[in-house]
């Protein structure tokens, strides 16, 4: 009951911007909105850290964190791939795939391009290990209290939900391709089907392995959530393993790119949530537009999946 009754206040959270959205017109307070998702994600990953400072003995279970994020990630990859290949050639012939070309990309120094891979997972990485540092060096937060994550959540997703209307996407040719409107389902099982190996690689259980990779790409819900849930470790290694998950996609979406238009299935299921925004230009590059509808719908299914499938495992 308390899970479904934490899922109906996320829900709400979300329908609240989707309505005020709509009330206040499609095309006002944009800006507003993108601005105030980036702020609440950086205070909320900075809360984060605080409150992993807060836990007993958390600087000897650092080693054991980045270990078991990397084995769930490569986990989960796999496991994507596997699936969603598998399920391609199943579902969608190649006289079905007129919709994808591979598209050329301009090449820019191998140099650039790394920095643009990791500028954005850095930043957010040391917002986190900022706060963890505070919390473990200094008394600043001796008045921190774990709601305050809760409350900031919702309001991350209210303006979520703002966003979502914003972008006034329409998914009418996505219904009459069974191989796209079934992309979710591939990133999903294949996940799962990677998790199942969790429990023989790592200390965590099936539950907590599935939970943590419940985020799909969407390490800054998927780390709060679990925090919020009352497991801070945990959410720890959920946060550090989708934030490796979207890193992956960056170098996956071009050798997928390489090797032909089969390969746009692994390439969108493993990029998860952020294919409708981070990795979207990317996909499009190495695929072409005419696919940006389906990596944009397979986003959005996502980062909806996300905060409804990660409470029940836990």
């Amino acid at each position: 009951m308390d899970t479904l009754w934490y899922l109906a206040k996320l829900a709400l959270a979300l329908l609240l911007g989707v309505l005020a959205a709509r009330t206040l017109g499609v095309h006002r307070f944009n800006r507003v909105s993108a601005y105030a998702q980036t702020v609440l994600v950086w205070l909320l990953l900075f809360f984060m850290g605080v409150n992993t400072g807060g836990i007993d003995d958390i600087s000897s279970q650092f080693g054991t964190i980045g270990l078991s994020a990397l084995v769930l990630t490569l986990l989960a990859v796999v496991g994507t791939i596997v699936v969603s290949l598998l399920f391609s050639f199943l579902l969608a012939p190649s006289s079905k795939e007129e919709g994808i070309a591979i598209a050329k990309r301009k090449e820019q120094s191998l140099l650039r391009r790394f920095y643009d891979i990791i500028k954005e997972p850095l930043l957010l990485v040391s917002i986190v290990i900022v706060g963890l540092a505070l919390r473990l060096g200094t008394n600043l937060f001796f008045w921190f209290d774990s709601s305050l994550v809760t409350y900031l959540l919702y309001t991350l997703l209210f303006f979520v939900g703002m966003g979502m209307v914003h972008k006034k996407i329409s998914f009418k040719g996505v219904f009459s391709d069974r191989s796209l409107f079934l992309l979710p389902l591939y990133t999903i099982g294949g996940t799962y089907l990677g998790a199942l190996l969790a429990p023989l690689l790592t200390p965590y259980t099936l539950s907590e392995a599935m939970g943590m990779l419940s985020g799909f790409g969407w390490y800054s819900l998927s780390g709060i959530l679990i925090s919020d849930l009352g497991f801070p470790v945990l959410g720890s290694i959920s946060f550090l393993s989708n934030l490796l998950r979207e890193s992956f996609s960056f170098f996956l979406i071009p050798l997928f790119g390489r090797l032909g238009k089969r390969f746009y299935y692994p390439a969108v299921c493993n990029a998860g949530a952020t294919s409708m925004d981070v990795t979207l230009v990317l996909l499009s590059s190495h695929f072409g537009t005419r696919t940006m509808v389906g990596s944009i719908y397979h986003g959005v299914i996502m980062s909806l999946a996300a905060p409804l499938l990660i409470p029940f495992f836990f």
